[in-house]
């Protein structure tokens, strides 16, 4: 068995970690072809002389370095290369919707803005600032944060060069190497990446269409060293899961029980009408708020403002200034201004009424099937039929001129809960692009019926 040869190289690492690290060197060394099947654990466990569980988390570590997946019922599997949908794509004349670009064209105006911020004295922006941010930016800051439902003094955030700038802030603060993160099964890509370079474990929750399941993350808790939780509550990426009030009182309950931060990256919360309480309001002792603006008012902005508890301020502080000293004062300036003067709720207003046309498009055209949609929501979650599985449906549009993101870039754990993939409504400029590569989706799901 190759599996046991390369395993039997690795020596002085824990028995599930060796089991990771062989199938990442025998891929690297081509001796498993992408889609080959691997050894069920049972199978495993017996030719390496360790226990099921054992081969359990060597391959959940291998799912989180993006070596394999599991497909219940059928068995593991290794991945083939994919290209990453949450980087911006070169031009290539393909349909976009794989990419959350939300609606970029409705951005306000950096020739007006930059042409304003010519007329006053800006001098002060080109110097160093502390790292938490200028007064000025941080009153904005805790004005835009108020839209997330967070009540913060000006003196209670930090200012970052954006949300995934404040994820991996909190990360690499508040965690050491080796401590577990829970999520839902599927989440948020780039927390599987930053989890793996700072040496952090997630651990997959179960969630249903009101987001992360209680009782699993309770049992999650139990099995130890789980220190914080993830959660998107308001609009999850990809699955567009709402965890209404009631859950998310229990899961702040779970997380007091056990003594868990909880990371509140709330980003395309504003994309949606609601009332709900953010986690800040129900645990402002253990949350982590990320308030972002780039989703809604320009991607090249790159500021966000991250609420904490007070007793984290001084250590996030700190990982700013050992990262980029701080945000760009000029962008936070221009963030700060657009939030002031009203422009920032005015972009916000014109974006959800694009999205809830391109919304009710997307439901015409794929009438008919398993289509997950929020009024105003700037992206979709398209639950796939049978026979169907997302990576030959990725694949299969991407043949026909479309890009859309599978359900397995999204896997926070070892095995796939279900065939599905997000299609972003934003990617393309206009509404007849949207609905020409719709249309081609359409007719991929008519075509295996």
């Amino acid at each position: 068995m190759k599996l046991a040869r390369l395993y039997a190289e690795k020596t002085g690492e824990p028995k599930y970690m060796a089991i990771a690290g062989a199938l990442e060197e025998g891929i690297r060394r081509g001796e498993f072809a992408p889609g080959e099947a691997l050894p069920t654990q049972r199978e495993l466990a017996e030719a390496l002389g360790v226990t099921i569980g054992t081969v359990t988390r060597g391959y959940a570590e291998a799912a989180q370095r993006g070596l394999v997946v599991g497909v219940t019922g059928r068995g593991t599997f290794v991945t083939s290369p994919r290209p990453d949908v949450d980087v911006m794509a070169p031009p290539g004349g393909l349909y976009n919707l794989g990419f959350i670009s939300p609606f970029e064209y409705l951005n306000p105006s950096l020739n007006e803005a930059v042409a304003r911020l010519g007329r006053a004295d800006l001098g002060e922006l080109s110097h160093y600032q502390q790292p938490r941010g200028l007064a000025r930016h941080r009153a904005a800051g805790a004005c835009w944060a108020r839209r997330y439902g967070v009540n913060v003094s000006p003196d209670g955030l930090l200012i970052c060069a954006g949300a995934q700038h404040a994820l991996l802030t909190i990360l690499a603060s508040l965690f050491n190497p080796g401590d577990r993160i829970a999520a839902e099964q599927l989440s948020y890509p780039l927390l599987k990446q930053l989890a793996r370079r700072l040496r952090l474990h997630l651990v997959p929750v179960r969630m249903d269409r009101a987001g992360m399941l209680p009782d699993a993350l309770e049992a999650a808790c139990r099995g130890g060293g789980v220190k914080g939780v993830y959660l998107m509550p308001t609009c999850q990426n990809p699955t567009l899961a709402q965890i209404p009030e009631f859950r998310r009182r229990e899961l702040v309950e779970v997380c007091r029980r056990h003594d868990i931060l909880i990371i509140d990256d709330d980003v395309f919360a504003l994309a949606l009408e609601h009332n709900l309480p953010s986690f800040s309001t129900l645990a402002p002792e253990r949350s982590c708020c990320i308030a972002a603006t780039s989703e809604a008012l320009s991607g090249g902005l790159r500021i966000a403002y991250l609420c904490p508890p007070e007793h984290h301020l001084e250590e996030l502080e700190r990982t700013i200034s050992y990262t980029i000293s701080m945000a760009p004062p000029l962008m936070a300036e221009l963030a700060g201004m657009w939030i002031n003067d009203g422009t920032a709720d005015i972009v916000l207003t014109a974006k959800r009424r694009e999205a809830a046309a391109r919304n009710d498009l997307a439901r015409n055209i794929l009438d008919g099937f398993a289509l997950e949609t929020r009024t105003t929501g700037f992206f979709c979650w398209l639950k796939l039929p049978e026979p169907w599985n997302s990576v030959d449906f990725a694949d299969a549009a991407r043949q026909r001129g479309v890009l859309v993101a599978e359900g397995e870039h999204f896997l926070s754990g070892h095995t796939v809960p279900e065939q599905g993939a997000r299609l972003a409504l934003g990617g393309v400029r206009t509404r007849e692009e949207l609905a020409a590569a719709l249309e081609i989706l359409a007719d991929l799901l008519h075509e295996r019926r």
